[in-house]
């Protein structure tokens, strides 16, 4: 379906949305019900309020979140910059990607070909529950107009309640971006349904996701000194012509029972008089269910599916072809069924001990399917082969990797003891161990400490974790088959040690926050230069430092985002200097439209940064050349109109092109983007 043809899709779905019944919404963690009611004729229609919340820790518990509707900064929300101030990747928007920060790289499911693929995925605990006094909708579009190179990002999501207790919700994304470059293309399409109902004694939050990511592989530029010369970026020579593919299903359902007791209190309801033609504060007693013991059962089914593709193999590039020399077709996948079983002493029923303590098991099924096709007859690149002898072999005549599965269970205990409640002072501990199955021994224990220090007019506030786990590698690091590569390992458990936090002062004019992160990793696991998994043998150290300062003067604003990173060894190489800044003037005309008016810039030092492997869409060491120093300069004019809650941009990326040298490289063989205009519009509703 042609971008245009789903854009209108969406706008139908936005203008036909249907009217859904207003309520005044329960909060999550404490119910109330009402014992005298007015006639609902005489009330006012409720203003619009918006409660929200997540579910993390995957134990289903609940932690609130703020709504984002704020126009600062709009051009630079999208799923690269949001993951992080600095990345690898193969310049396109859609792109395997990889953190140059290390304590920023996320692992959001257990699937080792996923990683590549976190920022443009959402899971379980991406999601967002809504309670609403009103609908709640927003559209979104951004564009980037290069001719033959355009991008499209659009965003769709709604939310209504139908009573006062249930919620239903909805988002889509799609995201498709044509690359500067052969072979770069990429496309992304996101879908969530999901609903909640919160009743006094039980809740519940499901849902259903959809992701399907494609990029098409160019294994580089094949000569990086041509970049940015004579030759346009889309006739430049590449490597490989080939394409990669992630599929991410997941369904859950999370619910809880809690046995609550009844506190009677005094308040006030507001109530419209239609004789005075005003609210009016009426008095009333509100009874308030306070969850003493709750009883949660989460449950999700989840299926990632990894593709590469070549239509003819590449003899050059990779140096084996093992079961097809004409094309390669590899695939692998898992399948996880988890379940979670919990009690929990809620903390708000105690009034002296106040903390709240969880214990819990966890149960996973977890299908891994590899290839089984076992074959002595292996081809190197390198030397000649019998024509004849190939052709007549069936190994030559499959259109797939054939497919082999095997199932694995592993069983969890653990507990936790939390203090979410309270103004200065929040903490929690928690701890799990596998005591059944292929994860047999993998075990985790962390505490944070959270603390809000007034001082004068202004508040401190301190973060502290600290966290010791040990890790099975992936079943797909110790066996794995593909056309190009294949490994049988024996590697021990992944043992890591962190300890950080982070200390801010914000005021009026300044925001200062500094942040410290250590880990100790021992037996780490990671790709070496021939796309191989390799175990260090030994321990290795990450240490960094960042710090931000947010300067604002009326008018005029300055962030800035510094991080300094040091590793102890070449197996795991980070930059050592990382920067953002954003200096920009924020302004109102006549107190109705909002104006940002801008330039930001990225940077990091060099040094030798990753290789993608696009069979494995895994990054490997090299030590061949370094990337970096040079800086990614965008600018930009961001307006909000507050009457009608519409934003909109223009921006023009990296224009520092122009009059700075071309060594302009994310990774070695893929450079940034050339300079790129690129406008949008973001259409929020609720009311």
């Amino acid at each position: 379906m042609k971008f245009k043809n789903i854009g209108l899709i969406i706008l139908l779905l936005a203008a036909l949305i249907p009217t859904v019944e207003a309520q005044v919404p329960t909060s999550q963690n404490s119910q109330s019900s009402k014992k005298t009611k007015s006639d609902s004729k005489k009330q006012k229609l409720p203003k619009t309020v918006i409660h929200s919340w997540q579910l993390h820790n995957g134990l289903g518990l609940a932690d609130s979140v703020t709504v984002d509707t704020s126009y600062i900064n709009f051009p630079m929300k999208d799923a690269i910059n949001n993951y992080s101030i600095a990345n690898s990747y193969n310049g396109n928007i859609v792109s395997p990607l990889q953190s140059k920060i290390y304590f920023d790289r996320q692992h959001k499911i257990d699937f080792l070909f996923g990683d590549a693929y976190s920022p443009f995925l959402i899971t379980m605990d991406d999601i967002r529950y809504y309670n609403t006094t009103t609908p709640y909708s927003t559209i979104a579009y951004k564009k980037g107009f290069t001719t033959y190179h355009e991008d499209n990002d659009l965003d769709f999501s709604f939310t209504g309640n139908l009573n006062m207790r249930t919620n239903l919700g909805a988002t889509v994304n799609y995201l498709n971006g044509a690359g500067h470059y052969t072979n770069q293309a990429g496309k992304r399409v996101n879908l969530s349904v999901f609903g909640s109902y919160n009743g006094n004694h039980y809740t519940c939050q499901g849902g259903f996701l959809f992701n399907s990511l494609s990029n098409f592989e160019n294994g580089g530029i094949t000569d990086p000194s041509e970049v940015g010369g004579t030759i346009n970026s889309e006739d430049l020579p590449v490597n490989l012509n080939a394409m990669s593919g992630l599929r991410y299903l997941s369904g859950f359902w999370n619910h809880q029972y809690s046995i609550c007791t009844e506190r009677d209190r005094e308040t006030q309801w507001p109530v419209f008089n239609e004789e005075t033609n005003r609210e009016e504060m009426h008095d009333t007693i509100v009874t308030d269910y306070i969850p003493v013991i709750t009883f949660q059962h989460s449950f999700e089914v989840n299926q990632a599916i990894k593709r590469y593709r070549e239509n003819t193999a590449e003899q050059d590039f990779y140096e084996y072809n093992y079961f097809n020399r004409n094309k390669t077709s590899d695939s692998a996948q898992v399948l996880n069924i988890r379940n979670v079983l919990s009690v929990t002493f809620e903390e708000e029923f105690n009034k002296w001990l106040r903390f709240g303590a969880t214990v819990y098991a966890v149960n996973e099924c977890q299908r891994v399917s590899y290839s089984r096709t076992d074959t002595s007859l292996l081809f190197n690149s390198a030397f000649n082969q019998n024509i004849s002898s190939l052709m007549s072999s069936p190994l030559h005549l499959q259109g797939d990797t054939v497919m082999k599965s095997k199932w694995l269970n592993n069983t969890w205990i653990g507990g936790a003891i939390y203090k979410n409640r309270g103004k200065w002072i929040h903490y929690g501990f928690m701890g799990d161990v596998c005591l059944i199955g292929y994860k047999l021994g993998e075990f985790r224990l962390d505490g944070h400490l959270n603390g809000n220090i007034p001082i004068g007019k202004e508040t401190m506030t301190i973060n502290a974790k600290v966290a010791f786990r040990n890790e099975q590698p992936s079943w797909y690091l110790q066996h794995y088959r593909s056309n190009h590569y294949r490994w049988e390992n024996n590697f021990n458990k992944t043992y890591h040690f962190y300890a950080g936090g982070n200390v801010a002062y914000p005021t009026k004019w300044v925001i200062p926050k500094v942040g410290v992160n250590f880990e100790n990793i021992t037996k780490f696991i990671y790709f070496n230069s021939d796309g191989y998994p390799v175990q260090h043998d030994g321990n290795i150290q990450v240490l960094s430092v960042d710090a931000e300062l947010n300067i604002q003067a009326k008018f005029f604003h300055f962030d800035n985002k510094v991080v300094w990173q040091m590793s102890s060894s070449d197996a795991l190489p980070l930059p050592a200097i990382s920067t953002y800044s954003n200096l920009y003037f924020d302004f109102w005309i006549f107190g109705a439209m909002a104006i940002q008016l801008g330039v930001d810039m990225r940077y990091n030092t060099k040094y030798y940064a990753p290789l993608l492997n696009p069979a494995l869409g895994q990054f490997c060491t090299q030590k061949e050349a370094k990337v970096g120093n040079h800086p990614i300069l965008n600018v930009y004019g961001n307006f909000y109109v507050k009457h009608i809650r519409l934003k909109f941009f223009a921006q023009f990326q990296h224009f520092n092109k122009y009059f700075m040298a071309r060594d302009y490289f994310s990774m070695v063989g893929y450079p940034y983007n050339p300079p790129v205009f690129r406008a949008g519009l973001a259409w929020h509703f609720y009311n």
